[in-house]
């Protein structure tokens, strides 16, 4: 059974290359977005991550100071 081969017009390829070219130009902000916010996320929890140090240092010095009256 021989198939026949399959001719495309090259207008079929530039639609082809347009959608592409298209789908990337819409891809790239939606990526830039999304690393922005995974930023943005991981500074806030270094800061949350600082807070909570700084009050576990605060709860043991505290303790410190109790032992010791």
């Amino acid at each position: 059974m021989a198939v026949p081969p399959v001719h495309k017009s090259a207008g079929e390829d530039v639609v082809g290359w347009i959608a592409a070219c298209v789908l990337v130009a819409l891809l790239l902000p939606l990526l830039g977005m999304l690393y922005l916010d995974v930023l943005e996320a991981k500074h806030e929890v270094k800061q949350q991550i600082e807070k909570m140090e700084k009050l576990r240092r605060q709860i043991e010095q505290e303790k410190r100071n109790d032992k010791a009256t």
